[in-house]
């Protein structure tokens, strides 16, 4: 098949959706992939790239297509002009684009904007378009940024309606999204549940990356509002005097400001940021990990996220220590694949740390082989991809 890939975000960022374009083209897919600027999460463009200049490129014999677009910089403003520009451009751009493409594929992370692009092509060159909807919209515009204004929501619901209406198939990426996906379109039949899969499995390296005169938790993924790592340097200082080492693999807009908090406890003997770290390589640290810490602030749209370093957590074989509610909470659960506490608090994440210390050997080694078994028979990437690949000729025969 043909596949023109749709994405605000891709490579060099690091998104699950470089993945799957690899994973696809392996299947022997050809793929064009439309998206902007590389600027995220520092919000300034990669080196070599920059708003002016053609920078269309292939990468392992994959076409890029990228528009210009505002980089992210910093503060709310800013991320708006950034939406809105890619909109722009994206859709100036795409009259540019020929070819004979079987179908539309958007990744939808924030925001769901990106999708008025596709729709434009989408008419313009009469296929069908799936959208995998990662972020729930206007539901996450409110949690991330706390905008309110029925004004302001009443607009954006209007242009996620129309989105939904034009989409051929909806993949909610959690299944709590399904039924408030559902909600905005006639036909309830296009909606499905499609989860990621970890694109990494678990590593038997032994290299010393952490110190192991403690047990040491790890989080890798983006550190920004949502994930609510500031809970968790609380809960470390609570903690300073337990045999705890609390490591953060990732990059994020809340990055420095959480490094200053640590500084400011004087922590930097119990918390490690890391920066960001290829995705490669993040097996080797989970490998080494006595828990992975899966943490997420309390709102009723992450309830119904499953945040994707989860399937990763899973997949590498790694105890999860949880501080989170709704599907992630019930996922470790349902896998028996670590601890969870009883609220998203810095309380309850002591309590929960204060327990994970006091397991037995045989009771993690429990928790890692669940966490294995759950993540195969649950996120296995080969019967996902299948069932992709099915739906894809079901779209494109219609």
């Amino acid at each position: 098949m043909k596949i023109l890939v749709v994405s605000q975000y891709f490579y060099p960022e690091n998104f699950r959706i470089n993945q799957l374009c690899l994973d696809l083209k392996e299947r022997g897919h050809e793929l064009t992939v439309f998206t902007g600027k590389p600027n995220y999460p520092d919000g300034e463009y990669f080196d070599r790239y920059s708003f002016k200049g053609n920078e269309d490129e292939l990468w392992n014999d994959i076409k890029i297509i990228r528009a210009p677009l505002r980089a992210r910089k910093k503060g709310s403003i800013n991320l708006i002009l950034n939406y809105l520009s890619f909109i722009y451009q994206a859709s100036k751009k795409s009259k540019q684009i020929k070819g004979d493409f079987d179908l539309i594929y958007v990744f939808e992370v924030s925001p769901i904007t990106v999708a008025l692009p596709a729709i434009k092509l989408k008419k313009r060159l009469n296929i069908p378009i799936i959208m995998n909807v990662q972020d729930l919209w206007p539901e996450n515009i409110i949690a991330v940024t706390g905008i309110d204004n029925p004004l302001i929501i009443g607009c954006i619901s209007h242009i996620v309606n129309y989105i939904y209406k034009h989409c051929d198939l909806l993949l909610a990426a959690s299944p709590s999204f399904v039924d408030k996906i559902k909600r905005r379109i006639k036909n309830k039949d296009k909606v499905l549940y499609w989860p990621q899969y970890s694109s990494v499995s678990k590593s038997e390296k032994k290299n010393d990356l952490l110190n192991h005169d403690k047990l040491n938790i790890v989080f890798t993924g983006n550190i920004g509002e949502a994930q609510g790592i500031d809970l968790a340097i609380e809960a470390a200082k609570i903690l300073k005097n337990e045999p705890l080492h609390w490591h953060f693999i990732g990059n994020g807009r809340q990055k420095e400001k959480l490094e200053r908090l640590t500084d400011s406890y004087s922590l930097n003997n119990v918390v490690t940021f890391h920066g960001f770290k290829p995705e490669k390589e993040i097996p080797d640290y989970l490998a080494q990990a006595d828990a992975a810490l899966l943490i997420l602030k309390p709102d009723p749209v992450f309830e119904m996220t499953i945040p994707a370093k989860l399937q990763t957590y899973l997949a590498c074989g790694v105890p999860i220590i949880g501080c989170v509610s709704g599907e992630g909470k019930r996922i470790i659960l349902e896998s028996n694949s670590g601890l969870v506490s009883e609220n998203v608090s810095v309380d309850a994440l002591v309590d929960v740390c204060e327990k994970f210390i006091n397991l037995t050997e045989k009771e993690r080694i429990e928790f890692k082989n669940n966490a294995l078994k759950y993540g195969n028979e649950n996120f296995n990437k080969e019967t996902l991809l299948n069932q992709l690949e099915k739906y894809m000729e079901e779209i494109k025969n219609e």
